[in-house]
């Protein structure tokens, strides 16, 4: 009986890491729709607004559907306690914050964020919506990219953690 229970463990837990696997390319197309939604925002912010780097850091911050870029709110917290002061640059607070929250990126997601960190403040209103304007490309490029992995991998994943549950199972057993 309990051989029966520990083989049936084995094939829920080889079960579950495939789908965690799977979920993991979920979370990253998800990760990169957000950045393209923050991207978005900021070209509009500075289209519309010409806004400083420290409101579009707060409106940023209080942006309900960003919640899950997790950079958001240590970027805000570093804002508020150096860049005010004049000890450090914008683009050095974002690098920080982007460093130490990542969350569900890829390398080449964040070589998007940290690009845009560069990009916020450094140029007048049509470099910086020029230069968001490519990084919105390329994030869309990547989220295309993401999609394609999480269809094909997807599902790979979930049945690899099937077959593997179902051989342990027949060689404990």
């Amino acid at each position: 009986m309990i051989k029966l229970i520990g083989t049936l463990l084995l094939l829920i837990t080889s079960v579950m890491t495939g789908s965690l696997a799977a979920e993991g390319l979920k979370a990253r197309v998800s990760a990169l729709k957000q950045v393209r939604i923050m991207l978005e925002s900021l070209r509009l912010m500075i289209r519309y607004e010409a806004l400083e780097v420290s409101e579009i850091v707060r409106r940023l911050s209080e942006d309900r559907e960003l919640s899950g870029l997790k950079f958001i709110s240590p970027l805000k917290k570093y804002s508020d306690d150096c860049f005010e002061s004049g000890l450090v640059t914008f683009d050095e607070i974002w690098g920080r914050a982007l460093s130490e929250n990542t969350g569900d990126l890829t390398t080449e997601g964040v070589s998007v964020l940290s690009r845009t960190g560069k990009i916020l403040g450094s140029c007048d209103c049509d470099g910086q919506l020029s230069a968001l304007t490519i990084l919105c490309e390329e994030t869309d490029r990547l989220i295309a990219e993401a999609k394609e992995q999480y269809l094909a991998k997807g599902k790979l994943y979930r049945a690899l953690g099937a077959v593997a549950g179902a051989f342990i199972a027949v060689i404990v057993v």
